[in-house]
């Protein structure tokens, strides 16, 4: 993987960022299960916020992180820190909600709160966990106003699956502990902050919300209703990993399709803004998770310009072809129609479902995946199979590309990532956003079957050219749900000009299983689009 390095900018040439990461992964509770993600998820955002420039970095792993050494270390770097400094204040395990101390709050009647290592909900120890007012009640009395905090919480309080989960390929692990008790559970009183506020004047309100703080950017794994997962990335097999960590990684790391522009970078000035950053790993938890889970950003007025860190310089050449992904794998249990899988194809036969990507059932006929998805019906062949996993490699190709802060596909009309039943009706939109500069803009869009045949939506020949009128939502299918089942990818690419070649490439591959023809033709239309350009995927689940 190729890291980029933070150049600062003359006019902040001063500025420094310091960070905080802090991880736990072994919980020695018979109560709380142990997670495998936050182990790596450390070592990645140590490597990261190094290659961003920062050399002030206080790691805290499962033991050492108490009360105490969470308020500590930050206490500390507060006091080295000065205006236009930023500090990285990041965490990774389990979270969970408890009765609040104060109902009738801006927070709520719960609390949340993140368990640490042998927190013992019977026996509680004020050192064995920390309530989100903590964080907020220690910036407000830690940090200097002109120093910008992005806490980033790779965690859930609470939620749960807005579709049920086919137990045969159910590959992610939800962060949340206690889950059944929140309303029971009521939390030991906590201690005051330990150390004096280095504000002028130590003034500080007495509970502080996080709506008080005008330098904190807070980005959350989960919506409130959402469970935050981790697991194996990019396929079964590999390290598990939280999926907003993750994205956040691929954002500060993987160049652009531009090959110039960190993939984060939408527009492709060189500069990574908050607002940037947080529809970027919006997208991607989206996309890895299958419309499962939705990352959330709390952003104070006036700072979604803010460059992240400092002003980013252009990723340079990788200095070789980058390897090919690795191959997911594929569990048959018919062995002989396990053997009519085996050999030079794009996946992994595995003898065992444990760790599969796909699973193929050929005596019903459908293939499902590790989201706990049924992703295809009528899967009788090998083509068939691998139409789909193909469709399936072609939209992980495109993920690391989403760019949909111009525009962005909307399924409706229930929420996000619910499954829709034979019959409901479902409709399809694009949600254009503001462009920074003016003229013209096209619309294309297609689905990618669940079989990984490709259907071109729009434009037709009843819609001229595709051009979008400013700021139109454009509606683009209003049907209802029928078979065959599964999961569809509808593809929204909009371009500054009518994409004409590509246009033609989707009229030659219509009814074919082709997703992957149109993977590269794409980057190159973004890469060709000077920011302006935008891809967005829209992901219909089906199926009773």
């Amino acid at each position: 993987m190729t890291f980029v390095t933070i150049a600062l900018s003359a006019a902040c040439a001063h500025a420094e960022t310091r960070a905080l990461l802090v991880g736990v992964w072994q919980f020695q509770s018979s109560q709380i299960m142990d997670l495998r993600g936050p182990e790596n998820d450390l070592q990645a955002m140590e490597t990261v916020i190094r290659g961003q420039g920062a050399s002030d970095v206080t790691v805290l792993r499962n033991d050492a992180v108490s009360r105490t050494t969470v308020e500590t270390a930050l206490h500390a770097l507060g006091l080295r820190s000065k205006p236009g400094d930023w500090i990285m204040l990041y965490y990774s395990g389990h979270g969970a909600q408890a009765e609040a101390a104060v109902k009738g709050t801006r927070d709520g009647d719960l609390d949340q709160f993140l368990p640490l290592a042998r927190f013992d909900p019977d026996v509680q120890d004020a050192e064995r966990f920390i309530v989100d007012k903590d964080f907020y009640n220690w910036i407000a009395r830690y940090v200097p106003r002109g120093v910008q905090v992005l806490m980033m919480a790779d965690a859930c309080h609470s939620g749960t699956l807005h579709r049920s989960v086919d137990q045969r390929a159910w590959g992610f692990t939800p962060r949340l502990a206690l889950r059944s008790s929140a309303q029971e559970l009521k939390l030991a009183s906590r201690p005051a902050p330990r150390f004096p506020s280095v504000l002028p004047g130590g003034q500080v309100p007495e509970e502080v919300t996080r709506e008080d703080l005008p330098n904190l950017i807070y980005i959350s794994a989960a919506k409130d209703d959402q469970l935050a997962l981790e697991a194996s990335l990019p396929v079964e097999g590999a390290p598990s990993r939280g999926l907003l960590t993750y994205s956040f990684e691929q954002g500060l790391t993987m160049p652009g399709p531009d090959g110039r522009t960190l993939a984060a970078d939408e527009d492709r000035d060189g500069t990574v803004t908050v607002a940037e950053l947080a529809i970027y790993l919006n997208g991607q938890v989206r996309a890895l998770t299958g419309q499962r889970q939705e990352s959330n950003a709390v952003i104070p007025a006036g700072k979604e310009a803010l460059g992240v860190f400092a002003a980013i310089a252009p990723p340079p050449a990788p200095p070789s072809p980058p390897s090919p992904p690795p191959r997911p794998g594929l569990y048959v249990a018919d062995a002989k129609r396990r053997a009519s899988v085996t050999g030079d194809y794009p996946w992994r036969v595995l003898t065992a479902p444990t760790g599969a990507d796909f699973v193929w059932d050929p005596g019903k006929g459908v293939m499902l995946r590790r989201s706990g998805d049924i992703v295809a019906q009528n899967v009788t062949d090998r083509n068939h199979v691998r139409g789909v996993i193909e469709k399936w490699d072609a939209v992980e190709a495109l993920r690391p590309y989403l760019s949909e802060n111009r525009a962005r596909l909307m399924i409706g009309p229930q929420s996000n990532g619910v499954r829709y039943p034979s019959g409901a009706p479902v409709t399809l939109a694009l949600r254009q956003e503001m462009s920074k500069q003016a003229g013209d803009r096209y619309a294309t869009v297609f689905n990618l079957a669940s079989d990984g045949t490709v259907q071109l939506l729009y434009p037709d020949a009843t819609d001229g050219t595709g051009k979008l009128a400013p700021d139109q939502s454009l509606p683009i299918l209003d049907s209802q749900v029928i078979a065959p089942f599964g999961t569809d990818h509808v593809v929204a690419l909009v371009t500054r000009s009518p994409p004409d070649q590509f246009r033609a490439l989707l009229r030659t591959v219509e009814g074919q299983r082709a997703a992957m023809r149109l993977v590269a033709p794409i980057k190159a239309l973004l890469a060709s689009g000077g920011g302006e350009g935008a891809l967005s995927i829209g992901e219909l689940y089906t199926g009773n």
